[in-house]
């Protein structure tokens, strides 16, 4: 079992069991035990797919929530990215738990290999959006958009103004 913590401090326990992997499934289509398939998708689906990873914590965890008489919509108003990415960590270690030792350790060192890959290229995606906002282009964007604003607000004024009565006919 994992644990993660929703943004309002409460504690959540993954199980994975084959109850919890029928619900999953019965909810979303997603055999979970496929995690390490190609064909399937799942890893991409948990870490990419921000629905999915929903829709999955809610089936796994529906016992806990009625237990808390917490709704699913309330559980997601108290999840953010950071403890949505917390809870994805959870949940993959969660899986791989739940097979047997000899398959577990396998798998245990593809995740390992794959959270590297990852956080490798986040680190140059982030270093390529730095590099970006920090360039002359990304500020003269800036200004052309301003002047644009200043100017459409300045013309707008004019026109959007009440007509005056003078120019108004009566009734």
């Amino acid at each position: 079992m994992k644990s993660f913590t929703d943004r309002q401090g409460r504690s959540w326990t993954i199980e994975i069991n084959y109850t919890s992997l029928r619900r999953v499934h019965a909810l979303t289509g997603i055999n979970l035990t496929r995690i390490v398939d190609p064909q399937a998708n799942v890893m991409e689906q948990l870490t990419g797919e921000p629905f999915v990873l929903f829709d999955c914590l809610v089936a796994i965890l529906q016992p806990q929530l009625d237990e808390k008489e917490i709704t699913a919509e309330q559980f997601g108003e108290a999840l953010d990215e950071e403890s949505g990415d917390k809870a994805s960590m959870a949940l993959i270690e969660a899986i791989i738990d739940f097979f047997p030792e000899g398959k577990r350790m396998l798998l245990k060192r593809a995740l390992t290999k794959v959270l590297t890959a990852a956080e490798r290229r986040q680190l140059a995606t982030l270093d390529n959006a730095l590099q970006a906002v920090e360039s002359p282009e990304f500020y003269q964007a800036i200004e052309t958009a301003l002047d644009e604003a200043s100017r459409l607000t300045s013309g707008n004024s004019a026109t959007n103004s009440p007509a005056s009565s003078a120019s108004t006919p009566a009734r």
